[in-house]
């Protein structure tokens, strides 16, 4: 049998529970904030490396990010992870700014997607184009005139110039690694 109680009493016994489940989620929530800021401040970044006094960082996005001359840059490799890919390039960050910059490449994208997410702002435009001669809907370009990066699959890793145009060579599984080669050598003239 229940014990009778007044509706004076049953309001003081709600108010209580409504004051206990308020306190009880104000804390929760509070302390879910507390913890979530440790836990950013924690695992923002994972690993740092000194090259040539610069600091990369590897942070949560899985990329190496690097402020070189003010700019804020990232990459999917380290220099320390490129540094035996062959490159001979006398270019530099101003060789493409302001000018349009034309891609060509028959190996997967995400190398020219790399250079662009990079250096695509300093460019007038970027796009893509073919070499001297072509069977699909892009321009025609040529190395003497334009800059040019063209991406081909080959199994020997290495990058070079030629007048105008910048060719990178690797196996589809290095194109990224020589394509941050590539902005290495750009970012450090």
């Amino acid at each position: 049998m229940r014990k009778i109680i007044t509706q004076e009493e049953r309001e003081k016994k709600e108010s209580r529970n409504k004051v206990i489940i308020s306190v009880v989620i104000g804390v929760i929530l509070i302390l879910s904030s507390v913890g979530y800021a440790f836990y950013q401040s924690d695992s923002k970044t994972t690993q740092k490396i000194d090259y040539n006094g610069i600091r990369f960082s590897l942070l949560d996005d899985g990329l190496w990010h690097a402020v070189i001359n003010e700019n804020s840059y990232a990459f999917s490799f380290n220099p320390q992870e490129t540094e035996n890919i062959s490159a001979n390039i006398n270019y530099n960050l101003d060789s493409y700014t302001g000018k349009p910059l034309y891609f060509s490449y028959d190996s997967p994208g995400e190398g020219v997607q790399e250079i662009i997410r990079n250096i695509g702002g300093v460019a007038e435009r970027y796009q893509s184009a073919c070499v001297e001669e072509c069977e699909l809907d892009f321009p025609v370009k040529k190395c003497t005139e334009d800059n040019i990066i063209i991406i081909k699959d080959s199994n020997v890793t290495r990058i070079k110039q030629t007048d105008k145009c910048i060719y990178i060579f690797a196996k589809p599984e290095d194109i990224l690694r020589a394509s941050d080669e590539f902005l290495f050598n750009l970012l450090k003239k």
